[in-house]
């Protein structure tokens, strides 16, 4: 159980209450996986410009926010129309990394989905990070983590996967970073599930890792591996390059 109501008063913390629209959700008539992590990635969004540290204020000291690696755990996934409150606030603030937690819950507190993302801030101009003390970052007074579980590193060896398409990247998959956004990998992942796959298992943990920018007009080329039942997948870039990765378990 997630005490909302005491969050809201903690001046780190972004709290707001959504409705599960039909923009958040698949084919199941739940909220879907890609958009978990949208509402997730809007949530922080919020709390980086309320702590006013997002990257309107960012980009003016020369420096923009990316995530690096994300983590969710699914307790169970609302329905559409369904009433739902989000919380987001940072727990860590390392030399060039920071980690913010969120949580999406019932209005009675029941947590449905926890998350992890870490973050780094970047150069504008030589790409390198940032260290976090020269920014307006928090550094101390961080809310308790609800959400623990370490990121991990992905032991499948590379011919285990299986090329499932490519796909050139277009203007709508590009955010204001001009590079393409965070949830079309997620969404171009999952793209080598079928629709039966994805409505007769119950997602259980996600987690990806951005491993480097994709721009208009690159053709991407999507692999997929399992493991005990977990799906692998993988995003390279015309060079072979991995730009991202992915793995997805199930109940």
């Amino acid at each position: 159980m997630l005490d909302y109501e005491s969050m809201k008063s903690n001046p780190l913390a972004f709290v707001k209450r959504r409705t599960i629209t039909s923009a958040y959700i698949d084919s199941t008539n739940r909220m879907g996986i890609a958009q978990t992590a949208l509402m997730v990635q809007d949530n922080i969004t919020g709390n980086f410009g309320e702590i006013d540290c997002d990257n309107s204020l960012i980009n003016k000291l020369g420096a923009y926010w990316v995530l690096t690696r994300s983590k969710f755990h699914f307790y169970h996934r609302p329905f559409w129309r369904e009433k739902v409150h989000t919380v987001s606030f940072p727990v860590s603030n390392a030399l060039v990394r920071a980690n913010e937690n969120t949580a999406i819950v019932t209005p009675e507190g029941e947590f449905l989905v926890t998350a992890n993302q870490e973050a780094c801030c970047l150069n504008v101009n030589t790409h390198r990070p940032v260290k976090l003390t020269t920014l307006p970052f928090p550094r101390d007074g961080f809310p308790s983590p609800i959400f623990n579980d370490p990121f991990e590193k992905f032991s499948v060896p590379d011919d285990q996967y299986a090329e499932i398409y490519r796909q050139k990247v277009y203007s709508q998959n590009i955010d204001v970073s001009h590079h393409m956004n965070n949830i079309e990998y997620i969404k171009l992942a999952l793209n080598v599930l079928s629709v039966k796959e994805i409505e007769e298992r119950e997602p259980l943990d996600l987690e990806v890792h951005y491993m480097g920018e994709s721009m208009e007009g690159q053709t991407l080329s999507v692999l997929h591996a399992k493991d005990n039942g977990t799906s692998y997948m993988k995003i390279q870039n015309e060079e072979g390059r991995a730009v991202f990765e992915m793995k997805l378990s199930f109940l």
